[in-house]
Formats: C-alpha cells, sequence, structure tokens
C-alpha cells in the first residue's frame, strides 16, 4: 500500500491511497466466493452459479462492494502508517477498482490544528481586582435570610402596601364584559410600588378586602393596555423574625451571638469575592493566550459543539422541532470559537509545561471533599468511584495547576476596591 498525505490547510488533509492488484488478490477470491453465495440467475439454485457467470453479469456490482468493503479497513491503515490522527469523519472521493488492477481512493479529513503559543514565560500583565466587603454587605446577606425566615400570616382587614395578595385575574374588554379563556387563576402578587402591578393598580387595589373584586390594567409586550378583573382571594403578609441573638442562633449553629454571625457572614462573603476575583483573573490569563494566539477552529469541532448546545436544550425539554440549530449556532458563534480556542491551547500548554496529577493527589482532593462534608461521606466516595467523575477532577486539578503554573510567569497587579464600586455597578 502506498499513502500520500497533503496538506490542505492547518487542520485539513488529503490522503491518496494505492492498493496493489498482488495485496488485494485473496481478499478478493474470498469476497467473490461470498459475494456468489448471495446472487440469483435463472437456471441455476441460488449460490450455485459459475464464477465465470457471476464476473460477466454482477462483475461491475461485486468489484463495487468490494471497493466499499475495503476503503474503511485501508484508510485506518494509512492513518496508522501516516502517524496522522483524524478528528472528524473522512469524506471518501474518486474511488477506482477493477478486477486485476490497483485500488485507489482520496480521504479529506480534520485534524487539530498545530498549535503554536504566543511567549508568555515573560512579560504577561494582569491586574487583578478583589473586592472588600464591608458592613452593607453583611447587613443586606442578613436581610436575605430574614426573607427566608419569613412566616406568612394571613390578614383580615384592608389591603395594604408590601402586603401579598392572592388573586384570580379575568381578562374583560373595555365595556367589562369578560373574555372567555382569558383567565389567570391564583396568582400571587407582591404589593409593592416596584411590583408587578405598578404604583397606579396599587392605588386601586388600597382598602380592597377578600371577596372584593377591582379593574386594573396591564400592558402586554407591545406596551398595549390589557383590562383585568381582579379577585381578591386571600391576603398575607410576611412576619420578618427579629435579628438578635436567638435568630443568630438559630440560623447558624456556629455562631453563638449576633456578632459572632456578623462575623461569619463578613468571612463568607469576603471567600466569595476572592473566589469570584481568582476567576476573572484565570478568565483573562486563558483570554491573553487565545487573543494572542494564531489559531484555526477545525469545523467539525465547531459543528460537533453546536450539536452539543442542541442536545442541551432537547434534554432541558425544549421540542425537537422548535429548535432552530441555525440560529443557536450564530447565537452562541463567538463562545464556541472562543472555547475551542483554549481547549486546543490549553492541551498545547500541558503538554509543553509538563502538567500531571499524580493518583495520589486525586485520592488526597476527595478525601478534603469528604472531609467538608462527613455527612456525605458514602455518596462522595461512590460519585469518585465512577471513572468519568473522577476524571472530571483530575482534570480540574490539573486546570488549577496549569494556571498556578501560568500566574508564576505573570506580573499580577492586585486591586482592592471597595464592593460599594460593585454594587454601583450592578
Amino acid at each position: 500500500m502506498e499513502n500520500e498525505l497533503t496538506v490542505v490547510d492547518s487542520f485539513t488533509r488529503r490522503l491518496q491511497v494505492e492498493v496493489p492488484w498482488e495485496e488485494l488478490q485473496d481478499k478478493y477470491a474470498v469476497f467473490l466466493q461470498k459475494f456468489s453465495k448471495k446472487v440469483r440467475l435463472p437456471g441455476f439454485r441460488k449460490g450455485k452459479v459459475p464464477p465465470k457467470l457471476v464476473r460477466q453479469q454482477f462483475g461491475a456490482a461485486a468489484e463495487s462492494e468490494f471497493a466499499e468493503s475495503m476503503v474503511q479497513e485501508y484508510y485506518q491503515s494509512a492513518l496508522e502508517d501516516t502517524g496522522v490522527e483524524s478528528i472528524s469523519q473522512a469524506t471518501i472521493r474518486a474511488v477506482q477498482f477493477r478486477e486485476g488492477q490497483t485500488f485507489r481512493f482520496e480521504a479529506t479529513f480534520e485534524v487539530e490544528p498545530e498549535v503554536i503559543l504566543p511567549s508568555y514565560q515573560k512579560g504577561m500583565k494582569f491586574e487583578q481586582i478583589t473586592y472588600d466587603c464591608d458592613d452593607e454587605d453583611v447587613g443586606r446577606a442578613i436581610e436575605d435570610i430574614r426573607q427566608q425566615q419569613a412566616e406568612l400570616r394571613t390578614v383580615e382587614g384592608a389591603l395594604e402596601e408590601n402586603q401579598y395578595l392572592l388573586a384570580d385575574l379575568q381578562e374583560v374588554d373595555e365595556s367589562g364584559m369578560p373574555l372567555v379563556g382569558r383567565k389567570m387563576e391564583d396568582r400571587y402578587i407582591h404589593l409593592h410600588p416596584e411590583g408587578p402591578l405598578g404604583p397606579e393598580n396599587l392605588e386601586k387595589l388600597r382598602g380592597a378586602r377578600v371577596g372584593d373584586t377591582r379593574r386594573v390594567v396591564l400592558t402586554d409586550d407591545a406596551g398595549l393596555p390589557i383590562h383585568y378583573e381582579l379577585i381578591v382571594r386571600e391576603v398575607t403578609e410576611r412576619i420578618l423574625p427579629d435579628v438578635d441573638d436567638a435568630f443568630a442562633r438559630q440560623v447558624d449553629p456556629e455562631a453563638e451571638n449576633l456578632d459572632q454571625l456578623q462575623a461569619n457572614l463578613r468571612q463568607k462573603i469576603q471567600e466569595a469575592y476572592e473566589h469570584e476575583s481568582h476567576k476573572r483573573l484565570t478568565h483573562d490569563i486563558a483570554d491573553h493566550f487565545v487573543r494572542n494566539a494564531q489559531l484555526e477552529v477545525p469545523t467539525s469541532l465547531f459543528e460537533n459543539y453546536v450539536d452539543t448546545l442542541v442536545a442541551d436544550l432537547e434534554r432541558e425539554g425544549y421540542p425537537k422541532e422548535q429548535i432552530d440549530r441555525d440560529a443557536v449556532r450564530e447565537e452562541h458563534k463567538a463562545s464556541i470559537i472562543w472555547n475551542l480556542k483554549w481547549y486546543l491551547l490549553r492541551k498545547q500548554l500541558i503538554e509543553t509545561e509538563e502538567i500531571t496529577v499524580a493518583d495520589a493527589t486525586v485520592d488526597e482532593r476527595i478525601q478534603e471533599i469528604i472531609a467538608a462534608d462527613e455527612t456525605q461521606a458514602n455518596q462522595i466516595r461512590n460519585h469518585y468511584r465512577r471513572p468519568e467523575n473522577r476524571r472530571s477532577l483530575r482534570q480540574d486539578l490539573i486546570s488549577n495547576a496549569l494556571f498556578e503554573r501560568l500566574k508564576s510567569y505573570a506580573k499580577i497587579k492586585v486591586v482592592h476596591k471597595s464592593s460599594r464600586e460593585l454594587r454601583k455597578a450592578s
């Protein structure tokens, strides 16, 4: 067998394969015997047609079927001989075969492109912004906990602001006639000026009691008015717990009093800010490589990624017939290209930097995860007994080690900012 490999572009290769008749002769004889058993010819029993007649009557069909059966075998052999690893299904063309002649075909396929890393061991500079937790952060966290711990209490009197309303809404025309099939039942509504009803409707509802009906006007997506008859079914209010030492002990077993709760919350919020700061820095480092590397993304990798996104939508419950693959492709194009470029660059960086993670390191990390939640120890162990989950954890550890190495090459300016600036920005 002879092969000729041609580089079409950075990720496309073309293989021209030639197999001499002498190499195929025995295989074709065996194939022809099997083929003869399938053919039917008037005057002969099935499988008893003489080989000469088989060649005369079915020679072209036999040659075509044999060539088709041989393509994959010799394509794989050619890949092994050339040492090339395909990442896509090959396009086969120009297949030529006649009994007694050389077998030829051409296979075009994609490979992972050669990744030439930009210079990175000197000259990389990054700014890492870290936000510092303040009293307002702690106060907001406590208020969130109060809302979660609130009790609902039925209100017997007239409606007031900041209460919660259970209501039916019947759409009506401008004259007040109900529209059939346009009723929404058992809707919970927060009676707040910035709530779904808005300040004008809130004024119309003020003073209403259970069983009362009020006319309200909402707007559709186009800004057009929609008239409703709102029937009050129930009114409740949220009773928030007092913020004291008892509250602190109830919501945080590790807190003995309110001061300790505030200190614990401050630490957790600061850890969250630092975690987010670390995530932004690692993204900035990855983005540095994506922006500075000359790298084309193979078409097959891109299309496979789109297929994955479509499959994810199906798993989330979207009807298959309603998913527009081209729209998904276009909407996510930039992020797909970024992610695939980083995938290829990360792979090359790990190889260049010789980043490895030993089994013992993976085991240590599993023990750390168990120590953080010993009540789930058995579930955690079972989870990481599955090879795919253990591989995923190893890849996470490899990524962490890679970013630590890359950070050691860079100059990183840490900038501390008040979390007040973050709240203003959001």
